[in-house]
């Protein structure tokens, strides 16, 4: 795969500075969100390459330390931080990892140690949101960087396209992923430009594009650097469809359906299914079901497909009648948690699935709080902003970042792709819809306490109160 250049510790050690400056310069909330997509859009995938203190993964370090600066830039911001019940969830989420190693008798050394993870991972970028991106402008702002985020991957997913998967290997001097072969798909390259899978840039672009139509059907925005945003969002569609991720696709057409049934019947229902799903999904793996029928519908897409789900499935299994032998606080980090062969001690089991991983790793607690973080955000928001107005111009953005958030929720169910964008929305969200902002009454068109004009008014006219 080739060694790391002299690029990879230096661009880790200037993003620190690069927040600050981004942060003076563009002010606090945009400053974050350029450092938080900035990172990890081009930050390089160091994970095991590069030894950075505590942060052993490009998403823990490229959250904890536009936290960290956030805490010296802008610390007054920090005080006026108010609380909300989901942070004891979040708290739980932390305090999990440390019961779980001293479960095991693994020690409060590891117990520490694997909460420090699971700050840096999740709570980290989680905070941010709660911090910067809650107030109606911020939210909007966000939705229509993640929008311009995905519109500056598009000319480098092309090229991966057409060259295959080498960016990362010229400018950092090495591949981010193992198995060359694993690029090619349909009889051409998947992209990763500069994230560890394609499967991962296929979600992202996945939610930009959502985000991008939902954006341009509600009338919420018109132009993208002066750019239509109906054409802008024609050419990530049919980028993300040319990455062929086709997770990715199917979950993509499934939001856009979600919104488009949800607009037209003026009923949550159908957000609330996509919302209990994962749920569901996990339950009944743990209480028996083989997932048959998923290995039959993606049959008929193709037999690779098909093959590649009954692997995961079988795999499951082993994973999870291990697990349930220690069900609710797990087996702790470092590999405990795989099925070894009983004669060579050799590893026979491959971990996918995300919600797999954390009931091994951090048994059903763990996986109850994490899953409560998830997936909480998205029925808060939907209890403050009823369906009917998820079209609203001022309701939109939100509406978009929270199902996209939920599809990469229901992705997990299959792949375990950490990223600090979506936390960062639920923490957001939660701001949001707690409101727990303050702007002047002429700057937003909603009014959040009236529920959108609930009697019927117009409601491109209503406006926002804090």
């Amino acid at each position: 795969m080739g060694p790391a250049n002299f690029l990879v510790p230096a661009v880790l050690a200037l993003y620190v500075p690069a927040t600050y400056v981004s942060i003076r310069t563009l002010g606090p909330g945009r400053g974050v969100m350029a450092a938080l997509l900035g990172g990890w859009l081009f930050l390089p995938v160091f994970d095991g390459r590069v030894d950075v203190p505590l942060l052993h993964t490009k998403s823990e370090f490229v959250a904890t330390s536009a936290l960290l600066v956030t805490a010296v830039a802008d610390l007054q911001r920090w005080r006026r931080l108010k609380g909300h019940w989901v942070d004891l969830v979040a708290a739980l989420v932390c305090i999990g990892p440390l019961c779980t190693a001293l479960a095991n008798d693994l020690g409060v050394y590891e117990g520490v140690s694997a909460s420090l993870q699971a700050v840096c991972t999740w709570i980290a970028p989680y905070l941010l949101g709660r911090l910067y991106f809650g107030t109606p402008r911020a939210l909007r702002d966000f939705a229509i960087w993640m929008v311009g985020a995905a519109l500056v991957y598009v000319p480098l997913c092309l090229w991966e396209i057409r060259m295959s998967p080498q960016l990362h290997r010229y400018l950092y001097g090495y591949h981010a992923f193992e198995g060359f072969a694993d690029t090619v798909r349909f009889g051409g390259y998947r992209p990763n430009a500069f994230m560890h899978f394609g499967l991962m840039l296929g979600a992202f672009m996945a939610t930009g594009t959502l985000i991008a139509f939902w954006l341009w059907r509600s009338r919420a925005q018109t132009k993208i650097a002066s750019l239509p945003l109906g054409w802008c969002t024609f050419l990530l569609a049919g980028t993300t469809v040319l990455i062929k991720s086709t997770g990715s696709v199917i979950l993509l057409a499934l939001g856009i359906a979600v919104l488009e049934l949800t607009r037209a019947l003026r009923r949550p229902f159908l957000i609330l299914l996509l919302a209990l799903a994962p749920s569901a999904f996990v339950t009944a793996r743990i209480a028996g079901w083989d997932g048959g029928e998923l290995v039959h519908a993606a049959s008929g897409i193709t037999a690779e497909r098909a093959q590649s789900i009954e692997f995961r499935i079988v795999n499951e299994r082993m994973l999870m009648e291990k697990a349930l032998s220690r069900p609710w606080l797990g087996w702790g980090r470092w590999g405990r948690s795989r099925v070894y062969d009983a004669e060579d001690g050799r590893d026979i089991s491959v971990t996918d699935s995300l919600w797999v991983i954390l009931l091994g790793t951090y048994g059903l607690v763990g996986l109850t709080s994490m899953a409560l973080l998830l997936l909480l955000p998205t029925l808060l928001f939907l209890q403050r902003f009823p369906a009917r107005h998820w079209d609203h111009p001022a309701v939109s953005p939100g509406a978009a970042l929270t199902l996209g958030t939920l599809l990469w929720v229901v992705d997990c169910l299959f792949n375990a792709m950490t990223s600090p964008i979506f936390p960062a929305i639920c923490g957001a969200t939660i701001t949001f819809s707690a409101g727990h902002w303050s702007e002047r009454r002429r700057t937003e068109p909603l009014d959040a306490r009236r529920r959108l004009n609930p009697t019927g008014g117009n409601r491109r006219h209503v406006t926002l109160q804090s």
